[in-house]
């Protein structure tokens, strides 16, 4: 099945319609989406992506990830990727947007949050693994090296830090 994105400019205006494939080989501007899924104790789940999968196979990245479908806004993707990859539907809330441009993409993202304390069952086509980090730990494994992480992580991390920061200061 072609999965068929939106194109956007720089600024989330959509110019246009191209498939999975003309946007990563063309370059062209597309939206995505990151959930960072949080438990009771303030932990992040991460998962660790498919060795099967065409972009980043074997690293590490948020809680759910994926392009928004031509058809879908930010929010119904984010509950999609929730539900095809966890096997969750927790309430969500919207963070920020952010760009994600790497050697491989052009993303415009949509950070999302939840809190889920049942039981995940993640799907092993999407993940390899996942699990429930401190984020003390998490930075401790992104300073040194010790887990590979997917480039749109990092964006999406400072864009939540931020959100953090705002949250307790407020």
């Amino acid at each position: 099945m072609v999965e068929y994105f939106y194109v956007v400019d720089e600024d989330d205006r959509v110019i246009g319609k191209a498939t999975r494939e003309e946007c990563h080989e063309k370059g062209l501007i597309h939206r995505s989406v990151y959930v960072f899924i949080l438990n009771s104790k303030g932990e992040l789940f991460i998962q660790k992506r498919s060795p099967l999968k065409d972009l980043y196979p074997g690293y590490y990245t948020g809680s759910a990830t994926g392009h928004v479908e031509y058809g879908e806004d930010y929010t119904q993707a984010a509950l999609r990727e929730l539900k095809e990859e966890l096997g969750i539907s927790p309430p969500i809330k919207f963070v920020s947007k952010f760009k994600c441009f790497s050697e491989t993409e052009k993303e415009l993202s949509a950070l999302f949050i939840g809190l889920w304390d049942g039981k995940i069952r993640f799907n092993n086509k999407e993940i390899s693994e996942g699990f429930f980090m401190k984020f003390e730990e998490l930075k401790r494994d992104i300073e040194t090296g010790k887990k590979k992480f997917a480039p749109g992580f990092y964006v999406a991390l400072k864009a939540f830090e931020r959100f953090r920061t705002k949250s307790s200061s407020a």
